[in-house]
């Protein structure tokens, strides 16, 4: 069963490529660094310890955002 890790990673790639941009692409945008290594182990579902704040960095520089879904309690 793929994690919510690898399914998150993926996304990232799909939208990555859909924009044309290269790992140190995305990580100028999303940290202002080259972080490109994160960005690749992220894609490759092999990044532990992932935070709400650093995802929803990488999400705006792909000019998405997280989104929560209201579910019955």
């Amino acid at each position: 069963m793929i994690s919510s890790l690898e399914k998150f990673g993926e996304f990232v790639r799909h939208q990555r490529l859909q924009k044309g941009w290269t790992q140190l692409e995305l990580s100028m945008k999303a940290f202002d660094s080259p972080r490109y290594e994160f960005i690749g182990r992220l894609e490759r579902g092999r990044l532990s310890g992932l935070t709400f704040s650093t995802a929803d960095r990488i999400m705006l520089a792909l000019g998405s955002e997280l989104e929560f879904r209201e579910y019955e309690r």
